[in-house]
Formats: C-alpha cells, structure tokens, sequence
C-alpha cells in the first residue's frame, strides 16, 4: 500500500509533547541514524563491500555489485546471503568493509547534550558489527551515552528485519514484559521498524530521500517522523 507523500507526512506528524514520561528504553539504528546520511560514510562502506566480493570471487565490478543487491534484497544484509549461499567466512568480511576513514565525523556536542537530557536507558541496535559501531560512536565523542550495542554478531549474524533477530535483541536489553511498550526505536530504514512496530514499540522513521518510497509503503509501522536525528530529540526533549 501507498500513499501520496503530503498524506504521508501529515499522518506522522506528532507534537513530541511528554516523551520523557512516555518512554524508558530508546533504540538507536548507528548507521545513517546517529550520523547523517549525507555524510557519505555508508556509501564509503557499501562500496568497500563491493571490493571484497570482486576479490573474493575473482569477478568483475557490475557482477560483484548486482551479487551485492541481490543478497540484501533477499536476507536484508549481504553479508547473511554470501554466508548462507557462499558459505563466506564472516569475520574477514567485516573487517575489511569497516575500514574506513572518518574523516566527516565529528565530537558531536549537540548530539550528546540531547542524549543527556534522555531519562531512560539508551541502547544501540545495528546490523554492523561493535567495532564498527564502536568507532563511529568514539568519533561523535558519545560512546558514554550508551548502555547496550547490540551488534550483528549478536543476532548470530541474522540481520533487521528478521524477527529473530529482534527477539535476540529484546532479550539482550531485558525489554521484557511491560517495557516494550515504553521502548521507542529509531531507524533510517522503514522496513527494519514493521517487527517493532508488531512487538508494540514505537518506532521512528529517520527522513531521507534515499528510503522514501519504502517508507510509504510501510507507512502503518511507523509512528513518528523526523529530518534528522539531532531535530527529532530536541523536540522530544524539550518539555
């Protein structure tokens, strides 16, 4: 189902009025969620993928990229399709399409005063690995700001949206019973907040261009919608 893209932002809109009181539990994304998508760093990363299969497989670059498309399509994370189909050892995978310079990333100070202000436990949930999530985060200077990461290895490499994948990590934050209704999970990616949004947390879509479409489509899982992850807590933390 879609809808037109007035009717879309219109229906999310949300005044943000006692959030602190609302929520306990705040699930962040990492990538293009904690840092801006326009940045250019999950670009950097998805292409320091393409690399590693051209190597690994000794094919060409259209080839390796269309592989790449073709395995997160199907199991929403490359890396869990060229385990299961090409047997790929993980570790080796990781290591390399992590390595990239952050050179765009800053000590965040706004960002981290806003997370500050949060009177509830803070967690990060990625489909990337803790290293990777731990370097963007030290970079920001907010590292401190987190209690959790719960990272792809956690899932034992089952990646968002799976449902496994959120079960494992509902389990790890000890977001049992009534907490989940006071847990709220934002996400630059629509299709990753359908299982949350089922398992009665509130979501929120992080606006982007790049998504859109997709989030029209799964417009009846996502509660609240913001520019930008900086904008969204400073309305939410304001009251």
């Amino acid at each position: 189902m879609t809808i037109d893209q007035a009717s879309f932002y219109n229906k999310a809109k949300h005044d943000y009025k006692n959030f602190m009181l609302q929520y306990d539990y705040w699930i962040f994304d990492l990538d293009n969620t904690i840092y801006d998508y326009n940045l250019g760093l999950f670009r950097r990363i998805s292409e320091r993928m393409t690399e590693y299969i051209v190597n690994f497989f000794d094919i060409e670059f259209t080839d390796a990229l269309n592989l790449q498309k073709e395995m997160y399509k199907k199991y929403g994370l490359t890396l869990r399709g060229l385990m299961i189909e090409k047997k790929m050892d993980p570790e080796p995978f990781l290591k390399y399409v992590h390595d990239v310079d952050f050179y765009d990333l800053k000590k965040d100070y706004e960002l981290k005063t806003l997370l500050k202000k949060i009177k509830g436990q803070k967690f990060i949930y990625t489909n990337a690995s803790y290293d990777h999530a731990k370097n963007i985060l030290v970079s920001m200077g907010i590292l401190e700001e987190f209690e959790i990461i719960f990272d792809i290895k956690d899932s034992n490499y089952i990646a968002k949206p799976d449902y496994k994948s959120y079960d494992m990590m509902i389990a790890k934050f000890g977001l049992d019973g009534n907490k989940i209704k006071r847990s709220i999970f934002f996400e630059d990616t629509a299709r990753n907040l359908k299982p949350a949004n089922e398992l009665g947390v509130s979501t929120v879509w992080i606006d982007n261009d790049f998504n859109l479409e997709e989030a029209k489509t799964f417009h009846q899982y996502i509660d609240f919608i913001g520019s930008d992850i900086k904008t969204i807590l400073n309305d939410m933390t304001e009251n």
